[in-house]
């Protein structure tokens, strides 16, 4: 006979403030997934996602993320966001929206700190995150039954905490000087993205080795610099096309880009659709 005791400590880095609500559950498959692609926000609703299986790209605050089996993606409320159609034929994944969240340390509707990457790979938690999402899944058909409805709402509940646990041991794995290295490399990036930059004269304005200043970027934002660099630039071409009646190349040159073909290619392969279409799709 296995015997586990688990700990009785009332106090936790991941504590509810209040009871939150679990106000829907969703599975996303490639085919329904399109149906998601249009930019919007939820105003006093936080997202968990759970990728089952295959991959597919998303937008959150205007940076695109690519995202795989075992990822858990967060959005907090009042974040614009979509999921492009352009997935494997393969993918699957479970969401749920939030409603009344409050955590300890953050806003309400937030369960990520908005300066931390929403994407996290489960891990060793896979397994028990399957298993959340399966039994929401198995409660589902019966979700008007009040007493089904607070069952999944506790799942949901254990969803958070154990969500939150991921994001907190993250946030230690960056915590100190490699941490701060990291942020002070993006902030030169943000600050020159739209100039000529390249990996060597990045290093040389920080006093830095090149190999260095890659892996540390790479281990805290998530990108390369150079792939950093390039969807800052998107982003920035994003918002032009929205804003204003620049032509293509035009918004081109601003941005770094002499070629407007070479321009189109790299906005089409982040975006997933040419600038010109992006334009009137808004």
């Amino acid at each position: 006979m296995s015997q586990y005791a688990f700990s009785q400590s009332p106090h936790s880095i991941s504590a509810l403030v209040n009871q939150p609500r679990l106000i829907d559950l969703r599975r996303i498959t490639a085919s329904t997934a399109k149906n998601l692609n249009a930019v919007h926000l939820h105003h006093d609703l936080a997202e968990i996602c759970f990728v089952e299986t295959g991959r597919t790209r998303c937008i959150v605050e205007k940076h695109p993320y690519n995202i795989e089996r075992g990822d858990l993606l967060f959005r907090n409320a009042n974040t614009l966001h979509n999921f492009f159609d352009e997935c494997s034929e393969d993918f699957s994944a479970s969401l749920i929206r939030i409603a009344g969240l409050q955590l300890k340390s953050l806003s309400r509707g937030q369960i990520i700190n908005k300066n931390f990457r929403p994407i996290i790979q489960s891990q060793s938690y896979e397994p028990i995150i399957r298993q959340h999402f399966s039994l929401l899944h198995a409660l589902a058909p019966k979700s008007k039954d009040k007493d089904i409805a607070a069952a999944a709402n506790h799942i949901m509940e254990s969803l958070i905490i154990i969500s939150t646990k991921l994001i907190m041991s993250r946030k230690s794995l960056f915590d100190g000087q490699e941490y701060n290295l990291g942020l002070r490399i993006k902030k030169y990036i943000d600050e020159h993205y739209l100039e000529n930059l390249h990996l060597t004269t990045i290093a040389a304005a920080l006093h830095m080795n090149t190999y260095y200043l890659a892996h540390i970027f790479k281990q805290i934002i998530g990108y390369s610099p150079i792939q950093y660099m390039i969807h800052r630039r998107i982003g920035e071409a994003q918002k032009l096309l929205i804003n204003t009646n620049l032509t293509v190349t035009d918004i081109a040159l601003y941005c770094g880009y002499n070629n407007s073909n070479y321009f189109q290619i790299v906005f089409n392969n982040i975006v997933g659709m040419p600038p010109g279409k992006y334009r009137k799709a808004q």
